[in-house]
């Protein structure tokens, strides 16, 4: 059937509080665009050709609506100064924190033009920029500055430090948040949206007290500097967001890219001020069987549907590399049909 809007026109409406055709259908397809285009998962992080390649095969294969850029949370603190092992096929992982303990900290700055894999990122949002802006939005996903943080120091010394140090995580937050921000234009001038990401301050990992005071507002100062662009701004936390659900509004956010919370709760806790983005199982996606993806896909679009603001069908985090596609592709077929707006055509025509 032949798509009445593009992904672009699409979510133009929805962030204007307009209706649309039918929800828009995001499936948070990171690095297993890297099994769609049949390359190891080094190259898909380390050459940004490559990492574009991969997301424009991916989005084409199973026509959602976003192409999106991420590899791990580790990208802003390996550019700082952290170490991070590079695996032949599987994501990076942090081997040692700049720093042991929380101490004394320099002026570094990240410079995304050349420290780290940043220019990864850059290269790819540039090349599909040039291939699919007109119609697809590009999502970058930065890690907020309180996930940088504790890549950035051991984390037994960071999660102790928010009972003991509380000002010199505050220093490290600030630190954190300088080289994000350039990040973030640097992204926006090379054609893509920022995403900020903050998993570790989700409720899986800290309290609720815990990401008011530190998390919260960090989250709330790039996204007053994005909206400086007039963007509007994804907030993605994976994990437990039960016990912070009513308080990630105030972080500025335009949408919320939930996890584990229920469809209902989400809602009736930030419905009336935000777009909520979610929040498929990724366990189920990927190893549940197609009709099954699809049964609960359409029960979650169903679900999600009256939100006041507006609705996206996802996955509550990244689709796992593994996922076998017809998985994949049956989410995307249930989403839009259960998410399909029926008297659009008619209502638009009038």
């Amino acid at each position: 059937m032949k798509e009445l809007l593009t992904p672009r026109e699409r979510f133009g409406l929805l962030v204007i509080d307009e209706p649309q055709d039918r929800v828009p259908v995001f499936p948070l397809v990171t690095a297993h665009a890297a099994r769609v285009a049949r390359i190891p998962i080094r190259d898909y992080y380390t050459d940004g050709i490559a990492m574009a390649r991969s997301q424009l095969a991916a989005q084409e294969f199973y026509g959602t609506d976003f192409i999106s850029f991420f590899s791990e949370v580790g990208l802003v603190a390996e550019a700082l100064g952290s170490r991070f092992s590079y695996p032949d096929d599987d994501l990076p992982l942090l081997a040692e924190p700049k720093w042991s303990e929380l101490g004394e900290l320099d002026d570094a700055t990240a410079d995304p033009m050349k420290d780290g894999r940043l220019r990864v990122y850059l290269d790819a949002i540039s090349y599909a920029y040039e291939a699919r802006a007109d119609t697809v939005p590009i999502l970058a996903y930065v890690p907020a500055p309180f996930t940088t943080a504790q890549q950035l120091v051991d984390q037994e010394a960071f999660l102790l430090g928010l009972l003991t140090e509380p000002e010199r995580i505050h220093r490290l937050l600030e630190y954190a948040t300088c080289s994000i921000i350039r990040f973030c234009r640097a992204i926006i001038g090379a054609g893509g949206l920022p995403i900020l990401v903050d998993p570790l301050a989700s409720g899986s990992v800290i309290s609720a007290e815990h990401y008011r005071e530190f998390a919260l507002p960090c989250e709330a100062e790039v996204i007053r500097y994005l909206h400086r662009y007039d963007l509007d701004i994804v907030l993605h936390i994976c994990g437990d967001t039960n016990p912070i659900i009513h308080i990630m509004p105030e972080s500025g956010a335009d949408l919320l890219s939930l996890d584990h919370v229920g469809l209902e709760t989400a809602i009736a806790a930030a419905g009336d001020r935000c777009r909520i983005i979610g929040n498929f199982d990724t366990t189920a996606i990927m190893l549940s069987k197609p009709q099954e993806v699809a049964d609960s896909v359409a029960a979650m679009v169903l679900a999600g549907k009256p939100c006041p603001r507006g609705f996206v069908a996802a996955t509550g985090c990244e689709v796992p590399v593994e996922t076998p596609p017809e998985n994949v592709r049956a989410f995307v077929r249930a989403a839009k049909e259960a998410g399909a707006n029926a008297d659009w055509g008619a209502r638009r025509r009038a």
